[in-house]
């Protein structure tokens, strides 16, 4: 980990404020991606890349707040227009702190993984290696060029070559690279195939074998398992969740969308309560009951990761409008959240979840959220068909999103 007794001396750089904010979303992006490899690999490496973004997401808040401070001086008036931007610095600032906990749980849990590891078929987009084998047609081509989210509707998150972990976008992939992969189970699948990955999933970075903390073969220990399952990934599902629709309520100055981002805050205080009564009674059955610290430490970063997005929620509840700012550096992100309702003549209408994952129709989007009639649904199961006049907010890259809304409303781009 990195030590916190040497003292970094911080240099003073200006930013716009419109920059400042359009990386410190992209940061907490990529943080998400990195804190949970981390704790599924059991890789502290990646936890200390986490630590290092949270580092520079800290001088971010500072350099958002002085420019404001330098700059702005229009009395009240002025300064209720830059509230979102200072709460918004203050809480991107809030959950990278989580996060980075949440990928220091391999120092306090070097079996953490083990855990992890058991819920991946649980999880909506789960995190997996992926081998880059001989013949795969992405050898010799650069990263950046193959459009992992556009057009295989997956997430590069790092590339491991030789006991190094690399994360530039311009690395060029070699056969032998282990690839970092999220994305939903099909797609992995494919994109798994493409990299003429035969072997079976496995997380373990390095061939070695460990003895596993938790005998789910014990009837016991796996029924608590089980019920530990649902309510540990509905946890960290929500709060990721959280995050997305609190950025999407600021950037469309959405009131229904923030109050329900307060109703899944106190969603998420009762799953906690159930959560850690469950994780006590598994107490009693493991061997180490030490080696439960750090699940629940990661449930606890989850929780304060949920109060941040509330909190910005709060803003538009409170009648806080998103300044133009804020909207200027959202739309200039690596992804953009965009919205738009299904017409009579979509190519989304009747068709399944499950349908839409193809990349005809996905272009790397995901849809974060959907409103019908008076109703916002946030999780989709694979047989849930999608109706004309269903409004769809998607995240997604920006080099598709103009393709991506073109499916949704082809009446629009007439």
């Amino acid at each position: 980990m990195v030590q916190k007794g040497l003292k970094k001396k911080f240099k003073y750089k200006p930013l716009s404020l419109k920059d400042i904010l359009r990386e410190m979303k992209q940061n907490i992006d990529l943080m998400i991606d990195l804190a949970y490899s981390a704790i599924k690999f059991g890789d502290k490496q990646l936890a200390d890349e986490a630590y290092k973004m949270e580092g520079r997401i800290h001088e971010l808040s500072f350099l958002l707040n002085l420019q404001i401070i330098l700059t702005q001086a229009g009395g009240f008036k002025q300064a209720k227009k830059l509230e979102p931007i200072v709460v918004m610095g203050y809480c991107i600032d809030k959950i990278s702190d989580a996060l980075a906990d949440i990928a220091r749980v391999v120092y306090i849990n070097n079996d953490i993984s083990q855990f992890a590891q058991l819920f991946w078929d649980y999880v909506p987009e789960p995190i997996v290696k992926l081998i880059v084998s001989q013949n795969c047609d992405f050898i010799g081509k650069l990263r950046k060029d193959i459009h992992f989210r556009s057009k295989l509707g997956v997430d590069l998150i790092a590339i491991r070559r030789s006991n190094q972990w690399l994360f530039n976008k311009d690395e060029t992939i070699l056969s032998g690279d282990t690839l970092i992969i999220k994305g939903e189970r099909e797609l992995l699948t494919k994109v798994k195939s493409a990299c003429k990955d035969d072997y079976p999933i496995s997380f373990n970075l390095d061939e070695k074998e460990r003895e596993n903390e938790f005998d789910i073969s014990d009837p016991e220990i796996y029924d608590k398992f089980k019920e530990l399952k649902k309510t540990y990934v509905q946890i960290t599902d929500i709060s990721e969740t959280m995050i997305e629709l609190s950025f999407s309520s600021l950037f469309f100055n959405n009131y229904e969308l923030a109050e329900d981002i307060l109703e899944m805050e106190e969603l998420m205080d009762g799953l906690n309560i159930a959560f850690e009564k469950d994780l006590l009674d598994l107490a009693h059955l493991v061997k180490n009951p030490r080696t439960l610290t750090g699940i629940m430490r990661i449930v606890f970063s989850c929780e304060l990761i949920s109060d941040a997005a509330a909190n910005l929620a709060e803003n538009i509840i409170k009648g806080f409008n998103a300044h133009r700012i804020l909207q200027k550096a959202f739309a200039e992100t690596s992804e953009i959240v965009v919205r738009e309702i299904l017409s009579e003549d979509s190519y989304f209408k009747g068709k399944s979840y499950s349908e839409l994952q193809d990349s005809r129709y996905k272009r790397g989007f995901h849809i974060i959220a959907l409103k019908r009639k008076d109703k916002w649904i946030y999780s989709f199961k694979s047989e849930f068909i999608f109706e004309q006049n269903d409004l769809l907010i998607g995240l997604g890259p920006t080099e598709t999103v103009e393709e991506w809304r073109r499916c949704v409303n082809p009446e629009k781009f007439k």
